[in-house]
């Protein structure tokens, strides 16, 4: 069998072999392959851990956030709350107190008028007969005995107002309605002298 005779890439004649060039050797290509998947592979693992870093770090601040959220939350509902406190016993207290009140002041100045009608009458009685001016007279002199009466009147109402507005329950109905009990007692006393004018006018 002859032998194939060699050139060069000048067209010379070279005795021996050719070495092929190192990029068409089965030992380079295999080199190649296990470069790329070493690098593949690494590439991987190093993207796999830093995902999975990131998802770790991501879990820790959604999850702090929201333990701080708890805290804060359980915090302001512990600074808030206040003790509860029970009102309608104390306005029960305080109507039952305001009409004690009322009542000693309606009591007080019933005694006052029942006294001082009497007297006041017979101040009526005594004076009337030396009237020059006739029922005109008679009835200025009247309504003169009546309005100390009526004073008397006023003086127990304004002191049931200033419970009213102190110590009352607020309602304008309470108050209307104890000092409609003291004018009551007012006119009843007030019909003495009244009377007395009638009397005296015959």
């Amino acid at each position: 069998m002859a032998r194939k005779k060699l050139y060069d890439e000048h067209g010379n004649q070279v005795k021996g072999k050719i070495k092929k060039p190192f990029y068409k050797k089965v030992w380079f290509w295999i080199l190649v392959l296990i470069v790329v998947g070493v690098a593949t592979t690494g590439g991987d693992e190093e993207i796999a851990t830093d995902s999975a870093d990131d998802v770790a770090t991501e879990s820790i601040e959604s999850t702090q956030p929201k333990a701080n959220v708890e805290a804060e939350t359980t915090t302001e509902s512990e600074s808030t709350v206040e003790p509860v406190v029970v009102e309608e016993p104390v306005e029960e207290a305080t109507s039952a107190s305001a009409d004690d009140e009322y009542q000693g002041i309606l009591d007080d100045y019933t005694k006052k008028l029942k006294e001082a009608a009497p007297i006041l009458v017979e101040e009526y009685n005594a004076e009337y007969p030396s009237n020059q001016n006739g029922l005109e007279g008679l009835a200025e002199l009247s309504n003169d005995k009546i309005s100390k009466l009526a004073e008397l009147s006023n003086e127990g109402v304004s002191e049931m107002a200033d419970v009213h507005f102190t110590n009352g329950s607020g309602k304008y109905e309470d108050y209307e309605a104890w000092a409609g009990k003291l004018m009551e007692v007012y006119m009843t006393e007030a019909e003495q002298i009244t009377d007395a004018y009638m009397n005296s006018a015959q």
